[in-house]
């Protein structure tokens, strides 16, 4: 039962109590994985997943033979020869799900130090992170340009790898607490005034590190001082200032979804609205159910696809609704899932990172 959960935490953010279930979902999980792990086959498949998030080279293979079958000509034949008709349907569905690749990882165009356009006001932190390096380099891209537009020092440590997030939400919190160790230990030697994250996973992760810790005397005045520093892209924009400077016209009506883990798991939910309200010649309407989950919940939308989908039918059935040509999202996963969703129903609507918007009102890639 506790995997049919979605983690999505609306339920923390409806209690009157404020019982934190996000914290008592991680325990009960980690729990069932310590006295019901399942079967052997399950285990192999669930430990070579993980293994390839712990370490990043693997990862970036494997989404290199993705690359190499989209830009073939495998992915056509495949389509095209009626094979995907062939197989299971599930695993149709999950072809379709995988994103364009893009031709380079963002550990690779992305200096380790990047300097502000102007005087610099700040020297900032990022996470390229395991999922986002890969499957969303230029959003990583995007963000180090807004970063520095206003005026901050941007820092991307390669070696800083997976966050943990993933590992935490399947109960694999012992995992979860090495991969943050490293995390901490590259920001502290990075010397940074603010780590800020462009995936609300990673940044709802990162934000508890001070409870991951909380029962380790050796790390727990350290977890809880570096998750104080921890800030989602449009909380830091809120709370330092967006440039007005080069901001042009986009001329579009855009609608925002809420991520799960940014609106629930963080309470950040006003500052993207605050971010994109600044941004000139634009239409905004407020999506219907906007804090409700679209399916993706980490790897809800790969191991429960059937319910992942009727999520997603709602969800693009409240977007068509509000007439928008973009909708707005601050997390991978959430991306990845609208994008499918939308081109499943063929619907011309543009789901784009925030990042990715503001770099557009600022005219891109110099």
């Amino acid at each position: 039962e506790m995997y049919y959960c979605l983690g999505c935490l609306a339920c923390q953010t409806a209690c009157p109590a404020g019982v934190p279930y996000g914290k008592l979902l991680e325990q009960a999980r980690t729990q069932i994985e310590e006295k019901q792990p399942g079967s052997f086959g399950g285990q192999v498949v669930k430990k070579s997943a993980f293994f390839a998030f712990e370490r990043v080279g693997l990862l970036r293979f494997g989404a290199a033979l993705i690359r190499l079958y989209q830009r073939s000509g495998l992915r056509w034949l495949a389509r095209k020869s009626g094979l995907l008709r062939i197989l299971p349907k599930r695993m149709g569905e999950m072809e379709g799900l995988l994103p364009e690749l893009p031709s380079r990882w963002s550990s690779q165009t992305i200096a380790r130090e990047t300097q502000p356009e102007g005087e610099p006001t700040a020297r900032v932190g990022i996470l390229l992170g395991c999922v986002m390096d890969v499957f969303c380099a230029p959003e990583n891209e995007a963000t180090v340009r807004v970063l520095t537009r206003q005026g901050n020092t941007v820092v991307a440590p390669k070696e800083a790898g997976c966050c943990g997030a993933l590992h935490a939400h399947a109960g694999n919190l012992g995992k979860a607490r090495d991969l943050a160790k490293r995390v901490i230990e590259v920001f502290e030697a990075a010397e940074v005034d603010a780590v800020v994250l462009n995936s609300a996973g990673c940044g709802a992760a990162m934000k508890d590190y001070g409870h991951w810790f909380e029962e380790d005397p050796e790390w727990a005045e350290r977890a809880a001082a570096f998750s104080a520093r921890v800030f989602d892209l449009t909380e830091w924009l809120a709370r330092t200032g967006l440039s007005q400077a080069g901001l042009r016209p986009l001329g579009a009506k855009l609608t925002y979804h809420d991520a799960c883990h940014l609106c629930h798991a963080q309470g950040v939910a006003t500052p993207p609205r605050d971010v994109l309200a600044q941004l000139p010649g634009i239409d905004y309407a407020e999506l219907p159910e906007a804090n409700w989950c679209c399916g993706s919940a980490g790897i809800y939308n790969v191991t429960h696809l059937p319910e992942s989908l009727e999520l997603l039918d709602r969800k693009v059935r409240n977007i068509a609704s509000t007439g928008a040509s973009i909708v707005v999202t601050g997390n991978p996963g959430c991306l990845l899932q609208l994008r499918f969703g939308l081109k499943r129903r063929g619907l011309d609507v543009e789901a784009v990172h925030t990042a990715v918007l503001l770099d557009r009102a600022y005219g891109g890639e110099p």
